[in-house]
């Protein structure tokens, strides 16, 4: 246990060294992908049972015990969308391996080369741009603790094309039945994207934290999580208005937060906000587990600006 502690001091000194650097590679691996979490506010770090979410939180494969596959459709607004398949696979006493393979993008966008005339009809020169995104991930229970680490490949498709990678390790402590601390550092080796006309982009580390808070409710035959989880704490990502360091109070309007009532007869409702200050981020959701090796989650997500996301995951187990 002393080296998971020296471990975790070590990756927060060193990405708090790097914290000044340039933000904006491999931002599509932000996008939240699983229904579960993205339906309590996009909260994803303190839910260990979201396996489509791997990309955000390779704590998923923690506690594996039996091979896994998920599915996720997300559809966005003016076409665009995410499928992504994940596969999980147990290790027995060295924990469990993901593999996760996704598309972030758009296909057929109409488009008129620069001199020619407007085309008749429908006959449009089309084009498509996507991100691949590419996940491999292990995860282990050492007890009350959880581990992760992550690496992400991303083959960028625009004007121009690029590969992209980026780390992360995630760890969480269950301090009882009903309360989980988590820690995640996106990027602790830096994020970089290089473009083929010799471009290079990258990233500084950023730390997050989160909770889960569990309460019981046996009248109501059920039992009620509370999530919460913070944005950037280096700020990297944050604006100085939300600085954790600055601001606080302003930091903490800007995270994600959420709810989520689960019944004793495999149902469950969600409801949340990706930033507490915005009524407009509201997101809702809800799951099934018919069968013990079947998980349905559908989640809805408002938009301020832009039409409403929805998003529908399947994870079965064999």
């Amino acid at each position: 246990m002393p080296f998971m502690y020296a471990l975790i001091f070590l990756l927060l000194a060193f990405a708090t060294a790097n914290a000044e650097k340039v933000v904006g590679a491999n931002n599509s691996l932000d996008a939240p992908q699983g229904a579960k979490s993205a339906a309590v506010g996009t909260v994803a770090l303190p839910m260990l049972n979201d396996l489509p979410s791997l990309a955000q939180n390779p704590l998923q494969l923690s506690k594996l015990e039996k091979l896994s596959l998920a599915f996720t459709h997300v559809a966005y607004f003016e076409e665009t969308s995410y499928n992504g398949v994940v596969m999980a696979v147990p290790l027995k006493d060295a924990g469990a391996l993901g593999f996760a393979v996704s598309r972030f993008g758009a296909s057929d966008i109409p488009y008129i080369k620069e001199g020619e005339p407007l085309p008749e009809g429908d006959e449009y020169n089309t084009l498509s741009i996507s991100d691949l995104l590419f996940t491999t991930a292990w995860g282990k229970n050492f007890g009350k603790w959880n581990l992760a680490l992550s690496l992400h490949l991303l083959k960028r498709e625009l004007d121009q094309s690029g590969w992209g990678f980026r780390s992360d390790v995630a760890a969480s402590y269950e301090f009882s039945k009903k309360f989980m601390l988590a820690g995640f550092i996106k990027g602790w080796t830096s994020s970089a994207v290089k473009w083929e006309s010799g471009y290079f982009e990258y990233s500084s580390p950023e730390a997050y934290a989160a909770f889960k808070f569990r309460e019981p409710f046996p009248y109501l035959y059920g039992n009620m999580n509370i999530y919460w989880q913070s944005t950037g704490i280096l700020s990297s990502e944050s604006e100085k208005e939300t600085s954790a360091w600055k601001n606080p109070i302003n930091w903490f309007l800007a995270s994600n937060a959420g709810l989520e009532f689960e019944t004793d007869y495999s149902f469950s409702l969600r409801a949340g906000l990706v930033k507490i200050s915005d009524a407009n981020s509201l997101t809702l959701g809800a799951g099934i587990n018919p069968i013990s090796w079947l998980l349905a989650d559908y989640a809805f997500q408002m938009h301020s600006e832009l039409s409403s996301v929805h998003r529908i995951s399947i994870a079965v187990s064999f």
